[in-house]
């Protein structure tokens, strides 16, 4: 999975940034995986995630969606996706699903020393890695503000406008809004459940104060 791969930002923000994702493997276990990913969301949910949602359903964010929806909406090929704050609630989320070996897999997206410590010490040994190497192209008609660009990365379907953003902006600048409120109007448009509202908060609290 590399729609979480490209999050941005510096090394202090990343570190409040953490998704897990399960999913099946399309002929290999998918064949009646649902009730195996059901309980893996239960495990997720138990850990308080700041999102969550099935990238084929919605999050809990999507209008009129609950836990209790997603999970009445699985399929034998849902993938399940929880963000994450700290890599202590990781860890321990981790253990949880290792100790119910679902058979199902499991990816970890964050900073890589992070996660490659948090694995070693529970006794997990990653299957593969894949590592960002940074944006190409035409790199002049991207957003010149780096906090802008660590929230759009947030949302690998890029379904997070820039106009958006600096509507947002301009919105907790004037007081309209709370930085909060900010933050969980744009994860309204990531079906994924992978969009950290609460770093996306603290994003353009920065912003408006500039």
């Amino acid at each position: 999975m590399t729609h979480t791969l490209h999050r941005s930002g510096t090394i202090e923000s990343l570190k409040k940034d953490y998704i897990v994702i399960v999913m099946s493997c399309r002929g290999f276990n998918d064949k009646e995986a649902a009730p195996m990913l059901c309980k893996a969301l239960e495990i997720l949910s138990k850990f308080n995630p700041i999102n969550m949602g099935d990238m084929k359903t919605g999050s809990i964010f999507t209008r009129g969606f609950t836990f209790k929806k997603i999970i009445e909406k699985a399929t034998d090929t849902s993938i399940f996706h929880a963000a994450f704050s700290d890599m202590h609630t990781v860890k321990n989320v981790l253990k949880a699903l290792k100790e119910a070996d679902l058979g199902m897999s499991v990816v970890v997206s964050g900073l890589y020393e992070e996660v490659k410590k948090a694995c070693a010490d529970i006794g997990l040994a990653p299957h593969t890695v894949n590592i960002s190497l940074g944006v190409w192209g035409r790199t002049d008609l991207l957003p010149k503000e780096p906090e802008v660009m660590d929230i759009m990365t947030m949302c690998g379907h890029a379904m997070i406008s820039r106009n958006l953003i600096h509507k947002l902006v301009r919105d907790v600048r004037c007081e309209k809004i709370a930085p909060e409120e900010a933050g969980r109007t744009m994860a309204k448009c990531c079906t994924c459940g992978i969009f950290n509202w609460k770093r996306a908060a603290e994003l353009i609290e920065s912003l408006a104060m500039e």
